[in-house]
């Protein structure tokens, strides 16, 4: 296959027939350090012909007819960034004559700026835009852009284009330890976030190796900090249930322990554990004990019970 790969099971979106678009490694408008396709290697902001769209779904069609039945969405993305083909919309169209799954797309949102580019996302049922950053200088750091890209132009198209759009909106944020996670930060992105029209927030960070060294990934218990902390600011971070899912609790120490993490750096009610850890039955258990073994303190409030570190003066 030269297109068409998986189906993979994908964080964002479930069970995933993935369409690259672009075909070559790596163009792209950016050149993050996280990206886990490695350096880009040629970063550019022009549009043009990647692929020949008949072979393309050619392939697909065939592809598809195979997992159809296992599937749960279909994906277009690309080594490096979709939206740098200017066939994009004839590419939806013509993979929806085939398709009854919705069709998705990943962008890093930097062409949204592009009437072309957003009229060509709208033929998609669901698009998971990136926004990493909230300012300039952290836009640069993480995302290292062609020289050409505005992020207050990107923020101000996503925005216009998140009103427009009819479809599913996921927005992705990817934090990394030290470059975008502080709490001022993510103030920044929850403003932005706030004033676009979305469906959620999926936060993400650095779960496999990237194209440079300074991506670090944050632990567990900063993730669901963050996670926390933009839900306090009315974000609607997903899962709640599947994001807890993707750390791999798989007994009840590590349950513990992630537990344990997370309250030691935040006092939290047991409505803030319930909503990040969904219904998970050991939940209540792992509680429990971790106050018997005076691993962390308790106390009410208001009706409602927090859990705080044992160190932590009231």
């Amino acid at each position: 296959m030269n297109y068409i790969f998986g189906p993979v099971p994908s964080r964002r979106l479930g069970r995933s027939l993935g369409v690259d678009v672009i075909g070559e490694k790596k163009i792209c408008t950016l050149d993050c350090l996280y990206c886990e396709l490695g350096k880009t290697t040629k970063r550019t902001v022009k549009r043009g012909h990647f692929v020949p769209v008949d072979e393309l779904i050619e392939e697909f069609s065939n592809e598809y007819e195979k997992f159809r039945d296992s599937l749960d969405v279909v994906t277009i993305t690309a080594s490096g960034e979709p939206t740098l083909n200017i066939d994009l919309k004839e590419i939806a169209l013509e993979i929806k004559k085939i398709i009854h799954h919705p069709l998705a797309v990943l962008t890093n949102s930097t062409l949204i700026t592009e009437p072309e580019v957003r009229e060509a996302l709208h033929e998609f049922d669901i698009v998971v835009p990136s926004l990493d950053a909230a300012d300039e200088k952290t836009f640069r750091a993480i995302n290292r852009p062609s020289e050409s890209i505005s992020l207050q132009q990107v923020v101000d198209s996503l925005i216009l284009f998140s009103k427009e759009f009819e479809g599913k909106l996921y927005i992705e944020v990817l934090l990394l330890k030290g470059i975008n996670d502080s709490e001022d930060h993510l103030n920044l992105l929850a403003d932005i976030i706030n004033s676009c029209d979305y469906d959620k927030v999926q936060l993400n960070t650095a779960f496999r190796p990237g194209a440079y060294r300074e991506a670090v990934k944050l632990n567990d218990a900063e993730l669901l900090n963050a996670a926390m902390h933009l839900k306090k600011r009315g974000i609607v971070v997903e899962p709640v249930e599947n994001f807890v899912k993707t750390l791999d609790i798989s007994s009840e120490i590590d349950l513990k322990e992630t537990l344990l993490q997370l309250i030691n750096m935040r006092p939290c009610s047991y409505g803030d554990l319930r909503k990040l850890f969904g219904m998970q039955d050991k939940l209540d258990i792992a509680v429990e004990q971790l106050v018997a073994e005076n691993s962390v303190r308790s106390f009410e409030e208001k009706g409602e019970t927090f859990y705080v570190s044992p160190f932590m003066k009231l």
